[in-house]
């Protein structure tokens, strides 16, 4: 009986040693490969998928923003929906892309971006698959007295997938509109 505990120990000893080897496994490369670039020089520059009090979205920093051209000229403006929370009042906003609007009665900027109307994010570009209206996203840099809230992108399918925070409003990407 000794013999066979022993034997059985002596086996588990061999099995847990050559589990702990390297041999045979993969290794992470030294150095990453370079992220993807857009060479041509009209193109935007890149809106990390960041902001608000979310610590859980990769750092996209350098990604790149590649807008079709399908997508290109076909969307004129979208419609922010402005709640103010302490007033449970709710209106709605037409703002061109491109352009800066006032949120009134208060510091708050909103610079409306990039309008992608089926975003969808590969590796660390982000671009569009269609022309179609499937997961419309914009990009939005919100500030207050100058200083950055919110950088990211408004979906209107999700619109509490990492909304903008912000202790008196909350604003969210409703709809756009055609050129």
């Amino acid at each position: 009986m000794k013999q066979t505990a022993t034997v059985v120990l002596l086996f588990t000893l061999i099995f847990l040693a050559s589990c702990n080897k390297n041999e045979g496994r993969d290794e992470l490369p030294e150095t990453l490969p370079p992220p993807l670039s857009v060479q041509d020089s009209d193109r935007p520059t890149p809106p990390p998928l960041r902001g608000g009090a979310h610590t859980d979205i990769p750092d996209l920093s350098g990604a790149k923003v590649i807008v079709p051209d399908m997508v290109k000229g076909k969307w004129k403006s979208i419609k922010l929906m402005l709640e103010n929370k302490k007033t449970h009042e709710i209106t709605e906003h037409a703002v061109n892309l491109g352009e800066i609007w006032h949120v009134p009665g208060s510091n708050i900027q909103v610079k409306v971006g990039i309008f992608l109307p089926d975003l969808i994010i590969q590796g660390t570009v982000f671009t569009s698959v269609s022309n179609e209206l499937k997961n419309p996203a914009i990009h939005v840099v919100i500030t207050e007295n100058g200083a950055e809230l919110f950088e990211g992108w408004l979906f209107s399918l999700f619109p509490t997938m990492h909304p903008f925070q912000h202790d008196n409003f909350a604003i969210t990407l409703k709809d756009v509109l055609a050129s």
